[in-house]
């Protein structure tokens, strides 16, 4: 193991800092809070009224709830973990939702990766079913089978949330997919370690936290439930199946669904252990980010611009395939229409004749042309 390697581990230790966000804390206590009031409320009303759909109803919004609130506060410990400042509440909510949907798309897809090689799987089996050399090919298909069913099982379970972890840094929908698989498949063994060590610094806070909530959940609830502190059966705690005489565990009941003798108590106790549970996600969800951080350090993300490529490619191939319309004649322009005859020109005019008398230039009177002087005033013509 390098020291570079032993520093990403170390960091992990860091996990525990999730706490400090209170802006995370309180964005993902807040989900649970509330997603866990409208699943325990419906899973109430359904078993009031009868109906299943309004259980079903109510559990499904209070699931987006909590998915949407995990998303937005997982931006926010994402700006933590990259010493980055805390974005405020709407951003996150409103980045969350878009997280959200792309988490929820990709873990689709993956699931669907692995059921195509389930699929394949099977109809490989089918040939172990062939009378004669069925054991034959049993032998030499079922082992490897396993490992390929199970390699793509662990490429799965760490693949899920790098991939959202991808998500949460801003990659985009493909790149996410491909970077997580990229990872888990150059460094498996280093990813795997990051992962394990990672458990076990969570493990005990799971624990712990756990174990107090379900004490303090057994005894308040048995409180409400028996309604007196005799009640409790104190002398049950021979063993786990008689932990108090809480009337067949009914202090239990009312931590999910506020159940009978405990009224509003046991909705209260549920949502408790809702926080609890937001708690442990929040350092889980750092730890996450902070796995991320180490093992995708020089991993290039070529394989999205390969897949990008690929989509590219098959989408030409789609408009190659189009049926074309077929090519239109244009119509033929209108005839020109027939060209006038153009205008006789004016014959010229000869000019006018000179009259057979002019005019004296000094006083105006009428003289002959072949006159010298003007007979009139005497004023020489010529």
């Amino acid at each position: 193991m390098t020291v570079k390697t032993t520093n990403n581990l170390g960091v992990l230790l860091r996990s525990y800092e999730a706490l400090y966000n209170w802006r995370a804390l309180a964005m993902l206590a807040g989900s649970f809070v509330l997603g866990g009031l409208a699943i325990s409320g419906g899973a109430a009303a359904g078993m009031s009224s009868g109906s299943a759909a309004v259980s079903m109803l109510m559990g499904l919004l209070g699931s987006i709830i909590i998915v949407v609130g995990m998303n937005a506060s997982g931006l926010m410990l994402v700006d933590q973990a990259y010493d980055q400042p805390i974005r405020g509440f709407a951003p996150a909510f409103l980045g969350g939702v878009q997280a959200a949907l792309y988490v929820i798309g990709l873990l689709i897809l993956l699931g669907l990766g692995f059921a195509v090689i389930l699929l394949a799987a099977y109809l490989l089996s089918l040939f172990g079913r062939i009378p004669g050399v069925g054991g034959f090919l049993g032998f030499l298909l079922g082992g490897p089978l396993v490992v390929v069913v199970a390699l793509a099982y662990a490429v799965l379970l760490l693949a899920g949330p790098l991939m959202i972890a991808a998500v949460w840094h801003g990659e985009g929908f493909i790149a996410s997919l491909s970077r997580a698989v990229g990872i888990v498949t150059q460094r498996p063994l280093e990813v795997f370690m990051h992962f394990l060590v990672l458990g076990l610094l969570v493990f005990p806070a799971v624990a712990f936290i756990f174990a107090v909530v379900f004490v303090g959940s057994m005894f308040v609830g048995g409180f409400f439930a028996a309604g007196s502190f005799g009640g409790m059966g104190m002398g049950g705690f021979g063993g786990m199946g008689g932990f108090g005489g809480f009337g067949g565990m009914r202090g239990m009941e009312g931590v999910a669904l506020g159940g009978a003798g405990m009224g509003g108590a046991g909705l209260s106790i549920g949502l408790v252990w809702f926080l609890a549970w937001s708690v442990v996600s929040l350092i889980y969800v750092l730890g996450i980010i902070f796995v991320y951080r180490a093992v995708s350090e020089g991993v290039e993300s070529a394989g999205s611009e390969q897949i990008g490529q690929k989509l590219a490619q098959f989408k030409q191939k789609l408009d190659d395939y189009k049926p074309r319309p077929a090519p239109v004649t244009p119509p033929p322009p209108p005839a020109a229409p027939p060209a006038e005859p153009p205008a006789p020109s004016p014959e010229p005019t000869s000019a006018p004749q000179a009259a057979d008398t002019t005019h004296c230039p000094a006083c105006g009177a009428d003289v002959q042309p072949g006159d010298a002087f003007c007979g009139s005033c005497g004023h020489q013509l010529k």
